[in-house]
């Protein structure tokens, strides 16, 4: 079966219980994404056995129904292996309600290695493998038959080199302590990658909505689902159906007439004609809906502000210490919402947020807590490669 395209229902079924069978196999899709708001999956390559002369094969989607093949990437009984796999578990999410159930994504077990934050498939090959990769065909169109020999080098020699890739970042994992760290994010990239917004919830995502009230809010969020449904119903960029800066337009203003959604900017003639009558709908309907306003959170204080870089400060610090990427650790607005929370005064019961939490919290968020609480001072330490110290007060 190596180097094999499956073009045949039957022939992807016995593929499936090959890899059900052995337990673990490693993944990659090709895909075209241009034009169309879920990307269309063009090749589905998977090798698995022996790391060091893999069996391989590819599934055409084209041809041949994949799901027994992408369903495995769901069972916690079958380990699954991508490269940077945000991207891959959305799109597999999306088109087949698939979550990810036994994970790893060695460009996350990368960044806990120190190899680099969201280092590229080609430069971890290199790193580790001494093999500098041809990604000639990278950019090539996949939904076009046949596939080149070309593309299908390029194609196999993903998941080959995967398949020799993630041995060698598993055991310096369990050697630094760190598997289940790289386990414990990859389970909340799978979750988060299967989680899709609801149209009734697409409003929030319009930039400026939180700008609106009363009826002109509601009208929004009717515009904002419509909107969200027609684009997949059509597999089309919601942009390319009314721009953001157009549905707020329309929520304020809430035409009654085609005449009128016509006179408003950004709205096309070709919009009006295709779609008039559901927007206004939309419009009317949403009008009488009283959705949540947006947050009026106040600004955070000068002083509150100058503790969010220093704690930031603090977060890189601690990530060139351990050798893990500091997005890891805490994100600008998790560090923002810790400070928050400490200047509001309501220290009895900690805030939800992953630093304060397993390991995030051994490495960072309880430096954090105890410089906020006055136990600890930052220092310089020119010694370090870090530049900053904790020190007791």
């Amino acid at each position: 079966m190596s180097d094999t395209v499956l073009t045949d229902d039957g022939a992807v079924r016995k593929l499936g219980a090959s890899l059900r069978g052995a337990g673990a196999f490693v993944i990659d899709l090709e895909f075209v994404s241009e034009s169309r708001y879920v990307p269309e999956i063009c090749l589905v390559q998977v090798a698995w056995g022996d790391p060091e002369a893999p069996e391989l094969a590819a599934v055409d989607p084209l041809a041949a129904d994949p799901l027994p093949v992408l369903e495995l990437v769901a069972d916690p009984a079958v380990e699954t292996v991508f490269h940077a796999a945000q991207g891959d578990l959305a799109l597999i999410a999306r088109r087949f309600g698939l979550a990810g159930g036994n994970v790893y994504d060695t460009q996350i077990a990368a960044a806990f290695l120190g190899l680099g934050d969201q280092i590229g498939y080609g430069g971890l090959v290199a790193s580790l493998l001494g093999v500098e990769l041809d990604k000639g065909a990278q950019f090539t169109d996949w939904c076009r038959r046949p596939l080149s020999d070309e593309q299908l080098r390029y194609a196999f020699d993903d998941v080959r080199h995967l398949a020799a890739l993630w041995p060698i970042l598993r055991r310096r994992l369990e050697e630094a302590g760190r598997l289940a760290w790289v386990e414990e994010e990859t389970e909340r990239l799978a979750a988060t990658a299967a989680t899709r917004t609801p149209p009734e919830e697409m409003y929030r995502r319009v930039k400026g909505w939180g700008g609106l009230r009363g009826k002109a809010l509601g009208a929004l969020q009717g515009l904002a689902a419509w909107r969200e449904e027609t684009a997949l119903a059509e597999n089309r960029p919601p942009s390319w159906i009314l721009q953001d800066r157009s549905l707020l337009e329309i929520a304020r203003r809430a035409p009654a007439h085609e005449r009128e959604l016509a006179a408003i900017r950004g709205v096309k003639d070709g919009t009006v004609h295709r779609h008039g009558r559901e927007i206004l709908r939309a419009v009317r309907d949403g009008a009488r809906i009283r959705p949540e306003a947006g947050p009026r959170e106040r600004p955070l204080p000068d002083k509150a502000r100058g503790w969010s870089v220093l704690l930031a400060g603090l977060v890189s610090a601690r990530a060139k210490e351990s050798g893990v990427a500091a997005r890891f650790l805490a994100t600008r607005d998790e560090i923002e919402a810790l400070v928050r929370w400490w200047l509001e005064g309501e220290r009895s019961r900690e805030p939800d947020l992953p630093v304060l939490a397993g390991w995030r919290r051994e490495l960072a968020g309880g430096a954090l807590l105890a410089w906020l609480s006055g136990e600890t001072t930052i220092a310089i330490d020119e010694a370090s490669e870090a530049g900053i110290k904790l020190a007791e007060s």
